[in-house]
C-alpha cells in the first residue's frame, strides 16, 4: 500500500502490489474500474460483496446506533450484479462523455457502463455520436418516468415494494408519507388507508404522482422536515393510534426536527427506507427511545457500488 493523502483522522492509500489475493478477490470486468468513481466492489466476487455489505449494516447499528442486538435480516441480493440500472446520469465536458473519477473532479470518458441496461447504453452511444455540449444528461429506459426520481434497480423494484407492503398494516386510518417522489410506494398502498398525505419538495416528481389519479391521496409540495411534523402535530392522540408513517429520505437521513417530531407524536407504525446504513443507524438510535425496532432488511439495489438500501420497520 502507498499513502496518497493524510488527514487528521484518516489517511487514503492505494494498492501498489497484490502479494497474495484474498479468497473473495476477483478480476474487475470493467476497463474503467479504478478510474471511474461509480463502482467500488468489482474487485471481489458478488457473494463476498453481499457478505461485506450485510456486515457493514450490522456494524453501523452496533457502532453508530448503539443497537448491538438489532434484528437485521440477511441481505437480499440482486438477481444480476450487472446490467440492472434503468437510468444513469452522465456528464459531458470538452468532448468527453462519462462519469466523474474517483477523485470527484476528473471526467472519465466511457463508451458503455456495465451496470446499465442495454437500452440505456444504446442511448449513451447515440449521445456520444451527437457530440453534446457540456452539461449533465439523464439516460433512462422506457419504464422510468421522464420527470423525476425513480428506483434505479430494474430487477428489484417489485421486491422493494413488497417489503414496504409487508412493513405497513393491511388497514389504517391515515398514512403520512415523507419524500414520496413520484408515488412509487404510494400507488401500491394508498387503498389500505382512509387518507394519505404524501409530501415531497420536488415539483417534477409530483407531476408523476398526480398522474396516478389516487382519489384518497393529498399530494403536498413542501419540505418534509417541516411539513411532516406539522401533520403529526395536527393529529389527535386517538388518530395517531391508527396512523402510519412511511419515509424514504435522501442519504443524509432524517432532519433532527423530523426525528424529534416522530418521537414526540408517536404513531402506530413507521417504515423507514434508507440508502445509507450510517445515517439510518444514527436516526435509529433516537427512534429506539420511542419505537420498537422490529426488523432491518438490507436489499442490494446497487450491486458493485458502496450504496446499501435498507428497510427498517418500527412499531410504537
Amino acid at each position: 500500500m502507498r499513502i496518497k493523502d493524510r488527514k487528521a483522522q484518516h489517511a487514503r492509500a492505494e494498492i501498489v502490489n497484490i502479494l497474495q489475493p484474498g479468497a473473495g478477490r476477483d478480476n474487475p470486468p470493467c476497463p474503467y474500474y479504478g478510474k471511474c468513481g461509480g463502482c467500488q466492489y468489482q474487485h471481489v466476487s458478488y457473494a463476498e460483496e453481499c457478505r461485506l455489505k450485510e456486515n457493514q449494516v450490522r456494524e453501523a447499528f452496533a457502532r453508530v446506533g448503539k443497537l448491538a442486538d438489532a434484528p437485521i435480516r440477511p441481505l437480499i441480493p440482486s438477481p444480476r450484479p450487472y446490467g440492472y440500472r434503468n437510468r444513469i446520469t452522465v456528464h459531458a465536458e470538452a468532448g468527453r462523455v462519462g462519469f466523474r473519477g474517483i477523485d470527484g473532479r476528473e471526467l472519465v470518458d466511457i463508451t458503455a457502463c456495465l451496470l446499465a441496461r442495454d437500452d440505456v447504453n444504446a442511448q449513451l452511444t447515440r449521445l456520444r455520436a451527437n457530440r453534446p455540449a457540456d452539461g449533465h444528461f439523464s439516460l433512462r429506459d422506457a419504464t422510468v418516468p421522464p420527470s423525476g426520481f425513480f428506483q434505479a434497480n430494474h430487477d428489484l423494484r417489485d421486491k422493494l415494494k413488497e417489503l414496504i407492503a409487508q412493513a405497513l398494516p393491511e388497514r389504517g386510518a391515515a398514512l403520512l408519507e415523507g419524500y414520496c417522489g413520484g408515488g412509487f410506494f404510494t400507488e401500491m398502498i394508498a387503498d389500505r388507508f382512509s387518507k394519505v398525505i404524501a409530501i415531497d419538495n420536488d415539483p417534477r416528481t409530483l407531476l408523476d404522482a398526480h398522474r396516478l389519479g389516487l382519489a384518497n391521496v393529498a399530494w403536498r409540495e413542501a419540505d418534509a422536515a417541516f411539513a411532516l411534523p406539522e401533520e403529526l402535530a395536527a393529529l389527535r392522540e386517538a388518530e395517531r393510534e391508527d396512523t402510519s408513517v412511511l419515509l424514504d429520505p435522501p442519504r443524509e437521513g432524517l432532519p433532527l426536527r423530523l426525528t424529534e417530531a416522530l418521537c414526540g407524536y408517536s404513531v402506530a407504525h413507521v417504515a423507514y427506507v434508507s440508502c445509507d446504513p450510517a445515517t439510518l443507524a444514527r436516526d435509529a438510535r433516537m427512534l429506539a427511545k420511542t419505537y420498537k425496532l422490529l426488523a432491518v432488511q438490507p436489499i442490494d439495489l446497487f450491486p458493485r457500488t458502496a450504496q446499501i438500501e435498507c428497510v427498517s420497520i418500527w412499531a410504537r
